[in-house]
Protein backbone atom coordinates (compact mmCIF):
# COMPACT_ATOMS: atom_id res chain seq x y z
CA UNK A 1 0.00 0.00 0.00
CA UNK A 2 1.47 3.33 -1.06
CA UNK A 3 1.55 6.05 1.57
CA UNK A 4 0.38 8.69 -0.96
CA UNK A 5 -2.90 6.84 -1.44
CA UNK A 6 -3.68 7.14 2.29
CA UNK A 7 -4.74 10.77 2.02
CA UNK A 8 -7.63 11.06 4.49
CA UNK A 9 -7.73 11.14 8.27
CA UNK A 10 -10.44 8.73 9.34
CA UNK A 11 -11.77 8.18 12.85
CA UNK A 12 -13.20 4.84 13.92
CA UNK A 13 -15.84 5.01 16.63
CA UNK A 14 -16.81 2.18 18.94
CA UNK A 15 -20.35 1.93 20.34
CA UNK A 16 -20.60 2.65 24.07
CA UNK A 17 -23.50 1.38 26.18
CA UNK A 18 -24.22 3.10 29.48
CA UNK A 19 -26.93 2.56 32.07
CA UNK A 20 -29.46 5.36 32.45
CA UNK A 21 -31.07 6.55 35.68
CA UNK A 22 -34.36 4.93 34.62
CA UNK A 23 -32.69 1.51 34.36
CA UNK A 24 -32.42 1.43 30.57
CA UNK A 25 -29.39 1.66 28.36
CA UNK A 26 -28.20 4.57 26.25
CA UNK A 27 -25.94 4.16 23.25
CA UNK A 28 -23.29 6.68 22.33
CA UNK A 29 -20.09 6.60 20.32
CA UNK A 30 -16.52 7.00 21.48
CA UNK A 31 -13.66 8.12 19.26
CA UNK A 32 -11.43 5.10 19.49
CA UNK A 33 -8.86 5.38 16.73
CA UNK A 34 -7.76 7.96 14.13
CA UNK A 35 -5.54 6.78 11.26
CA UNK A 36 -4.66 7.61 7.67
CA UNK A 37 -6.85 5.89 5.11
CA UNK A 38 -7.64 5.83 1.42
CA UNK A 39 -11.31 6.10 0.45
CA UNK A 40 -12.80 5.29 -2.93
CA UNK A 41 -16.56 5.77 -3.37
CA UNK A 42 -18.03 2.99 -5.51
CA UNK A 43 -21.64 4.02 -6.05
CA UNK A 44 -24.39 6.37 -4.98
CA UNK A 45 -28.11 5.58 -4.90
CA UNK A 46 -31.23 7.63 -4.33
CA UNK A 47 -34.64 6.29 -3.33
CA UNK A 48 -37.88 8.04 -2.56
CA UNK A 49 -40.12 6.80 0.19
CA UNK A 50 -42.46 8.28 2.73
CA UNK A 51 -42.39 11.62 0.94
CA UNK A 52 -38.65 12.04 1.27
CA UNK A 53 -35.56 11.29 -0.75
CA UNK A 54 -32.79 9.24 0.83
CA UNK A 55 -29.32 8.94 -0.65
CA UNK A 56 -26.67 6.34 0.07
CA UNK A 57 -23.01 6.22 -0.82
CA UNK A 58 -20.99 3.02 -0.64
CA UNK A 59 -17.26 2.71 -0.98
CA UNK A 60 -14.05 1.00 -0.02
CA UNK A 61 -11.81 2.30 2.75
CA UNK A 62 -8.24 1.02 2.99
CA UNK A 63 -6.11 1.37 6.12
CA UNK A 64 -2.81 -0.08 7.26
CA UNK A 65 -3.09 -3.10 9.49
CA UNK A 66 -1.99 -2.68 13.10
CA UNK A 67 -2.85 -3.97 16.55
CA UNK A 68 -5.39 -1.15 16.81
CA UNK A 69 -7.05 -1.56 13.39
CA UNK A 70 -7.36 -5.34 13.75
CA UNK A 71 -9.78 -4.66 16.66
CA UNK A 72 -12.28 -2.87 14.36
CA UNK A 73 -15.49 -4.79 13.66
CA UNK A 74 -18.84 -4.31 11.92
CA UNK A 75 -20.46 -2.84 15.06
CA UNK A 76 -18.21 0.21 14.78
CA UNK A 77 -18.62 3.20 12.48
CA UNK A 78 -16.14 5.51 10.79
CA UNK A 79 -15.98 9.26 10.13
CA UNK A 80 -14.64 10.19 6.69
CA UNK A 81 -14.53 13.91 5.83
CA UNK A 82 -16.92 14.57 8.72
CA UNK A 83 -19.52 12.13 7.36
CA UNK A 84 -20.65 9.04 9.28
CA UNK A 85 -20.30 5.69 7.50
CA UNK A 86 -21.41 2.31 8.78
CA UNK A 87 -19.05 -0.63 8.35
CA UNK A 88 -20.44 -3.42 6.19
CA UNK A 89 -17.51 -5.78 6.06
CA UNK A 90 -13.78 -6.03 6.74
CA UNK A 91 -11.37 -7.90 4.48
CA UNK A 92 -7.78 -8.82 5.31
CA UNK A 93 -6.66 -9.49 1.70
CA UNK A 94 -3.25 -11.03 2.33
CA UNK A 95 -4.22 -12.70 5.64
CA UNK A 96 -1.11 -11.16 7.19
CA UNK A 97 -2.73 -8.04 8.57
CA UNK A 98 -0.70 -5.51 6.58
CA UNK A 99 -3.81 -3.88 5.13
CA UNK A 100 -7.53 -3.87 5.84
CA UNK A 101 -10.14 -3.20 3.17
CA UNK A 102 -13.39 -2.03 4.71
CA UNK A 103 -16.70 -1.67 2.87
CA UNK A 104 -18.62 1.34 4.16
CA UNK A 105 -22.05 2.93 3.58
CA UNK A 106 -23.29 6.45 4.30
CA UNK A 107 -26.99 7.24 4.50
CA UNK A 108 -30.01 4.98 4.71
CA UNK A 109 -32.14 3.16 2.20
CA UNK A 110 -35.84 3.87 2.57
Amino acid sequence: MQAGKLNKRVTFQEPLHTDTASGGQAESWGNDLTVWGGFRPDRANEKEGGGRLEATVTGLLRVRGSIQTIAINEDWRVLIDGEIYSIGGIINPDQRGRELQITVTRGELV
